[in-house]
C-alpha cells in the first residue's frame, strides 16, 4: 500500500474511532447504553476535519505541480490522474454523505478539475451541495456563483460542439448535458442574472435547432428572449415559429 492511500486509510479511519495500528480507540468510539447510541460527536468532527486537512494538503501539493507544466494537455493529465491516485472523489463523497459543512476548496478545486476533463454529469452531481454549503470558488474565477460558472462552460462547450456542425453535436450528447443541467436549474429553483439565463438557453436552442428538434429550439429560444431580449435568437425563433405554424410576437 502506498504511502498516499496508507495515509488516506489511516485518517478516514480516525473518523469511525479505529486506530489501525493498535486497534479501537476508546477516546473516540460509539457506546452504547441501555440500547441507545451515544455519539462522539466533538471526536467525529475532529476525525471530519483531520481528513480535510489531509486532502488539502494534496491538493495544495498538485495546484503546486500543475505550475510546472505549460501545456494544457499535460495539465489535463495531471488532473485526471490526481483524482484517480488520491481518490479525490471518494473523499468528496464520504465528505458529502457525512453532513460536513465548511469551506472546502478541495470539494471546489475537484468539481472544477472535472469540468476541465469533461466529467460533466459527475460535476453535476455536486452542484446542489456547492450551492447549498454556499462554496466559494477560488479567488482566481471572477464568479463566485456556482450556476454561472457551469453555464458559462456549458456554453463554450456547446459553442465548440456547434461550430463543428450537426454530427459533431450529436456525437457529442452536448445537448443531454444542457437538458440535465436545466433540468437541475428548476428543481432546486437557482436564481440567474437575465443575462446569464438568456445565455444558457440561447445556446440550448441554437443545438437543438441545429439537428432539427424545433419544438424544443423554440421552446429555448422563447425562454432565452424573454429573459433577455437580447439574447441573440429573436431571428431564429421567428423562423422557427413559421416552420411549425408557432405563433410568435418575437
Amino acid at each position: 500500500m502506498s504511502i498516499v492511500k496508507r495515509n488516506q486509510r489511516k485518517t478516514h479511519a480516525s473518523i469511525i474511532g479505529v486506530d489501525l495500528a493498535s486497534g479501537p480507540d476508546q477516546s473516540v468510539t460509539v457506546t452504547a447504553k441501555q440500547g441507545k447510541i451515544v455519539e462522539a460527536e466533538s471526536s467525529r468532527a475532529e476525525g471530519i476535519m483531520d481528513e480535510f486537512d489531509f486532502f488539502k494538503a494534496a491538493m495544495d501539493s498538485d495546484l503546486a505541480q500543475l505550475k510546472k507544466f505549460s501545456h494544457m494537455e499535460d495539465k489535463l493529465e495531471y488532473k485526471a490522474k490526481a483524482i484517480e491516485n488520491h481518490q479525490y472523489l471518494d473523499y468528496l463523497r464520504r465528505y458529502q454523505t457525512q453532513g460536513a459543512d465548511h469551506q472546502n476548496m478541495v470539494l471546489a478545486w475537484v468539481v472544477i478539475w472535472l469540468v476541465d476533463l469533461g466529467h460533466w454529469k459527475t460535476a453535476f452531481e455536486f452542484l446542489p451541495l456547492l450551492v447549498t454549503q454556499n462554496q466559494r470558488l477560488p479567488g482566481r474565477f471572477s464568479t463566485q456563483d456556482w450556476p454561472t460558472f457551469l453555464i458559462d462552460q456549458l456554453y463554450d462547450e456547446g459553442a465548440k460542439h456547434l461550430s463543428q456542425g450537426r454530427d459533431a453535436v450529436e456525437r457529442s450528447h452536448v445537448i443531454q448535458l444542457f437538458t440535465q443541467f436545466i433540468h437541475l436549474l428548476n428543481t432546486h429553483q437557482w436564481r440567474l442574472s437575465e443575462l446569464i439565463g438568456g445565455k444558457l438557453y440561447a445556446m440550448a436552442a441554437k443545438l437543438e435547432q441545429s439537428v432539427f428538434n424545433l419544438g424544443n429550439a423554440y421552446t429555448y429560444g422563447t425562454k432565452a428572449t424573454a429573459l433577455n431580449d437580447k439574447a441573440g435568437v429573436k431571428k431564429m425563433v421567428r423562423e422557427i415559429a413559421k416552420t411549425i405554424g408557432k405563433d410568435s410576437e418575437s
